[in-house]
C-alpha cells in the first residue's frame, strides 16, 4: 500500500512539472522507449511454411472429396438405372453379381401384395360397415324342420341360438349343470347335527361294504375316504375292486413295457447312426492322412493319426441298459492282493515306494545290527516259535497222510522212488512257503505282519 501511494505521488509531481513547462511555453521532448521485445511476441521458426503447407493440403483434400462425391453420385445414378432395368446390353448385366432383374420382379410382387392387402382391408371394412348399417336380414326357412334355428336361455341367463334337433340335449346339459351348481348350496343350509348324521350314515355304509368284501390286502383307495388333497399327475386312482385293479395294473405294466421297448429301439437307432457317422469320419480322416503323406507332410499326418487314436481311447463306451435287465444283480467283490500278505495297491498309490515286507536285508542281519537294549523279551520269541512249529506240522500232516496211504499200497520200487522224490518236494514246498506264505486264519496273518514290521 505504501509503494502504491509513493508511485501515485511521483506521477502527480511529474504531471505538475509538465503543466508548468507547458504554461511557460517550453515543450518537453518525448521520451524514446527502448523496450525489449517480449518473448511471447516472437514467432516460432517455420510457422509460415507450415501454414502454407496446410493450405495446400486442405485444397488437395477438398479436390479429392469433390472427386469421390462425383463418383458416388455417378454410382447412385447407375444403380437407379439398373434397379429400373435400364441395361445397355445383356453382357453388362452379366458383369454384376446382383440379379437386378429378380429384384425388380420381387419389388413388383411386394407392391402387388401390398395393394391387394390394402384392397382386402378396405372391402372388409366396407362389409362390416354395411352389416352395421343395414337391418338384420331374415333367415330363410330350412328344408328340414329339425334344422330350424331357435333361441333359448340357459340356466345362467345367457341367450343362446341352436338348431331345433340339438335343443333337448342342450337343455338336459343345462339341468345337470344347474343341479351340480345348486348341490353344495343346499347342503350348506343343513345344521351341524344333520351334517354329522349324514357323515355317520356314509361311514356306516362304507364299513358295511368293507365287511362284505373278502379278506385281503388294504390299499390306499380303501382308506382315503373323501380326502380333498390333490396328489398330482403321478398318482393313479386304482379301483377298489380286485379284478378291475388287476386289469389296471396289467395295463400299466403293458404300457411300461412298450415305453421301455421304444426307448431301447430309439437308443439302438441312435447308436447305429453314431456308428455310421464314426465310420464316415474315420474314412475321411484316413483319406486326409493319405493326402498329407502324399504331399510329404508326415508330421501333420502323424499328429492327425495320434489325435484320432487319442480321441478313440478317451471316449469310453457308455454301458447300455436294456429293457430285459430289470433285476438288480448283486456282485460280491473279493479283495485280491497282488501277493499273499501284501495289501492291495490302490490307484493313487501306484508308482510309490511302499515297504510292505520288502526289505533289502534279511531279518537275521537286522536283528544282529539292533541294539540289545531295544530287543523284545525272550518270551515273545518262544511263543512265536511254538506257533510256527504248530503251523508247519498242520501243513505237513495232509501230505504225510497222502504219501503214507500211497506207499502202503504201492510196490517197494515205487516206495523207494517216492522216498527219493519226497525230500525234493518238501524243499520246493518250503521254498514256496518262504516266498509266498499262505494263511489259514487271521491269527497267522497277524503273526506274519508282526514278523515283518
Amino acid at each position: 500500500l505504501v509503494d502504491l501511494k509513493a508511485e501515485l505521488f511521483r506521477k502527480q509531481e511529474e504531471f505538475k512539472k509538465e503543466k508548468l513547462l507547458k504554461d511557460a511555453g517550453i515543450f518537453a521532448k518525448p521520451r524514446t522507449s527502448n523496450k525489449k521485445p517480449s518473448i511471447w511476441n516472437k514467432q516460432n521458426t517455420g510457422v509460415a511454411n507450415r501454414a502454407e503447407k496446410d493450405v495446400e493440403q486442405k485444397t488437395e483434400e477438398e479436390h479429392i472429396l469433390d472427386k469421390s462425391r462425383k463418383k458416388l453420385e455417378e454410382k447412385a445414378k447407375l444403380y437407379e438405372k439398373m434397379t429400373k432395368g435400364d441395361f445397355p446390353d445383356e453382357e453388362t448385366e452379366d458383369l454384376y453379381l446382383v440379379d437386378f432383374t429378380q429384384k425388380i420382379i420381387d419389388k413388383q410382387h411386394e407392391v402387388q401384395e401390398l395393394y391387394q392387402s390394402e384392397a382386402a382391408r378396405k372391402t372388409s371394412e366396407k362389409e362390416t360397415d354395411d352389416e352395421e348399417t343395414q337391418p338384420e336380414m331374415e333367415i330363410p326357412p330350412p328344408k328340414d324342420p329339425d334344422e330350424e334355428w331357435v333361441d333359448y336361455v340357459d340356466f345362467l341367463g345367457r341367450s343362446r341360438r341352436c338348431m331345433k334337433k340339438d335343443l333337448p340335449s342342450l337343455l338336459k346339459l343345462d339341468q345337470e349343470l344347474q343341479g351340480k351348481r345348486q348341490g353344495p348350496d343346499g347342503n350348506t343350509l343343513l345344521s351341524e347335527d344333520m351334517r354329522r348324521e349324514l357323515q355317520r350314515q356314509q361311514w356306516e355304509k362304507e364299513e358295511e361294504e368293507a365287511l362284505r368284501k373278502p379278506m385281503g390286502p388294504i390299499h390306499y383307495e380303501d382308506i382315503r375316504e373323501n380326502e380333498a388333497r390333490q396328489l398330482g399327475v403321478g398318482y393313479f386312482a386304482f379301483s377298489r375292486d380286485k379284478e378291475l385293479r388287476d386289469k389296471q395294473r396289467a395295463t400299466l405294466d403293458m404300457l411300461r413295457e412298450q415305453t421301455l421297448d421304444q426307448r431301447t429301439k430309439r437308443e439302438q437307432l441312435k447308436e447305429k447312426r453314431k456308428a455310421a457317422l464314426d465310420a464316415r469320419l474315420s474314412k475321411l480322416r484316413a483319406r486326409k492322412i493319405k493326402k498329407l503323406r502324399e504331399a510329404g507332410l508326415e508330421e501333420e499326418a502323424e499328429k492327425l493319426e495320434n489325435g484320432e487314436v487319442k480321441g478313440v481311447t478317451e471316449e469310453p463306451e457308455a454301458p447300455r441298459v436294456t429293457a430285459a435287465s430289470r433285476k438288480v444283480e448283486v456282485v460280491i467283490q473279493e479283495r485280491r492282493d497282488t501277493k499273499p500278505g501284501v495289501p492291495y495297491v490302490r490307484e493313487w498309490d501306484k508308482g510309490k515306494e511302499l515297504m510292505f515286507g520288502q526289505w533289502s536285508k534279511k531279518q537275521e542281519e537286522l536283528r544282529d545290527e539292533r541294539d540289545p537294549e531295544f530287543a523284545p523279551p525272550s518270551d515273545y520269541f518262544m511263543g512265536q516259535k511254538k506257533d510256527d512249529n504248530y503251523r508247519t506240522q498242520n501243513q505237513q500232516m495232509p501230505s504225510v497222510q497222502a504219501n503214507g496211504s500211497s506207499t502202503e499200497d504201492a510196490p517197494p520200487s515205487s516206495q523207494a522212488h517216492n522216498s527219493n522224490v519226497a525230500p525234493s518236494a518238501q524243499t520246493d514246498s518250503s521254498d514256496a512257503q518262504n516266498q509266498e506264505p499262505l494263511y489259514q486264519s487271521l491269527d497267522d496273518m497277524l503273526s506274519y505282519y508282526r514278523q515283518v514290521t
